[in-house]
């Protein structure tokens, strides 16, 4: 499973706003059915039938309303062109409901492509953890809402390491594991991490803070350091093919589950904090039937569901009570449900501009010869 994490490459480019979906109400006349565009591997699935998702199951027998689920999200970038042709006409995309990475969410709300989540529709929205609500997302809570959350960090193979890697800096200089390890294709993530671990703040740095920090990349994979540059790790890390890598904390854990030699860890200088959020496309067929969806997953008893079966981060408050009552043991329940001293090891990543973006997603192209 590849979580939505902060995503991939991040270009984006400029386009301009379209109105908004307006008064369209999703009446039963219409169907009683909303659309549902996910991420692959990112929903509670049933053991004995992977496509059927309980939780789905239960909002459709609670209010007589059909999920046409899917998951046609291998990336930010590639869903964006999917919908943004449409979108930019004024047209809708087929999908009323979408969990896409916090960064894209920021440039969707900033076209005028996502519709407003009425509160009085959502009130479960309030249980959205406080943590959450001071993410560098200006309208979390009024135009988006966290699916799950997540940190980037270390994943390592420790049969193949023979050692804990903790720190960017290993990865990237390590004799021991030249030519065994890997990174993925999101700037957001990499470079994150390695300002962090040059005590720089991801969340404020500067042009030369970054250029800086780019320099270490070069020298890696100059230096061979690098086997691969790709956001499907998992069965590497698994076999040992990879030893470590920059990776996402539910996908390493997820694997964990089977082969206890795979750990996650947070960097000693920190790790970053991110979340895929739900959204409520522009021109939406049924956007309050969304809204619903929206209302149930922020149940804590579903919110706990779905968080104990893909080990990300549960964004509802109560959502660890509710497991405690209803789950089986989690190995790492503390990157699941975690305590406010764990998030403080985790930070945000700054939110850019088109234009920084596209600059600072070039470079890092560029170092890594993508």
């Amino acid at each position: 499973m590849i979580a939505g994490g902060p995503g991939g490459s991040g270009v984006m480019p400029d386009r301009p706003a379209v109105p908004l979906a307006g008064e369209a109400t999703g009446a039963p006349g219409d169907g009683r059915v909303v659309s549902f565009a996910n991420w692959p591997g990112y929903i509670d699935t049933d053991p004995a039938d992977p496509d059927r998702h309980p939780t789905l199951a239960e909002f459709t027998r609670r209010t007589r309303i059909s999920v046409d689920y899917s998951e046609p999200i291998g990336s930010d970038e590639q869903f964006f062109a999917r919908i943004g042709i449409p979108l930019a006409m004024g047209a809708g995309t087929g999908y009323d409901l979408a969990v896409l990475s916090d960064w894209m969410v920021t440039q969707l709300i900033r076209l005028g492509w996502v519709e407003e989540i009425r509160p009085d529709a959502v009130p479960n929205a309030a249980r959205l953890l406080p943590e959450l609500r001071a993410a560098p997302l200006a309208d979390v809570g009024s135009h988006s809402l966290p699916w799950q959350a997540g940190i980037t960090g270390i994943g390592y193979n420790l049969e193949a390491t023979g050692r804990q890697v903790t720190s960017v800096s290993d990865l990237l200089t390590a004799p021991d594991l030249k030519g065994r390890i890997s990174l993925p294709s999101d700037m957001r993530d990499v470079m994150g991490l390695l300002l962090l671990d040059r005590g720089a703040e991801p969340g404020s740095f500067t042009a030369v803070e970054f250029d800086l920090a780019m320099e270490e990349i070069e020298h890696a994979a100059a230096a061979g350091q690098i086997c691969a540059v790709t956001n499907h790790y998992l069965g590497g890390l698994a076999r040992g093919d990879i030893a470590a890598c920059v990776a996402w904390s539910g996908d390493v854990l997820t694997v964990q589950k089977h082969n206890p030699q795979v750990h996650f860890a947070i960097p000693d200088a920190g790790g970053l904090l991110w979340t895929d959020d739900m959204v409520i496309l522009a021109r939406a067929h049924h956007p309050r039937y969304a809204e619903q969806l929206m209302d149930y997953y922020y149940e804590p008893e579903v919110a706990a569901r779905v968080a104990a079966a893909r080990m990300f981060i549960s964004p509802v408050t109560g959502a660890r009570a509710a497991w405690r009552r209803t789950e089986p043991e989690l190995t790492h329940p503390e990157y699941v449900f975690p305590p406010p001293e764990l998030l403080a090891r985790t930070h945000y990543f700054a939110r850019l501009t088109p234009v920084q973006n596209a600059v600072y997603t070039e470079k890092f192209v560029t170092a890594l010869g993508l």
